[in-house]
């Protein structure tokens, strides 16, 4: 296993990100009446993240969505990479601490 060809793709992947925004992206429906009618209503946006310890939450117009829900996949996926880089520089680490305990007489 090439540690380093693996970790550089990573790190290409991360490069080629380029909007992020952290939370997520819901929709809602409400429901209402038209003419007398129950009527489902929406889809609402809301985007939620954490700031400051705290649950911040606002509305998104529907001409802004598209664009944040390539920003919050992009975190996601950022995220996503970062983890894997994280876990393949352990596994390098420890098979060198392994190979170099190997070396030393005992």
């Amino acid at each position: 296993m090439d540690y380093e060809k693996r970790r550089k793709r990573i790190l290409g992947r991360m490069a080629r990100i380029r909007c992020m925004e952290k939370g997520r992206l819901s929709e809602e429906y409400r429901e209402g009446t038209r003419d007398g009618k129950s009527v489902r209503l929406g889809p609402y946006y809301k985007h939620q993240r954490w700031e400051d310890g705290r649950n911040v939450s606002r509305r998104v117009p529907a001409g802004q969505v598209a664009r944040l829900r390539k920003a919050v996949d992009g975190y996601h996926e950022f995220e996503a990479l970062a983890k894997e880089y994280a876990q393949l520089t352990i596994a390098m680490t420890r098979r060198a601490d392994s190979a170099d305990s190997k070396k030393k007489p005992g």
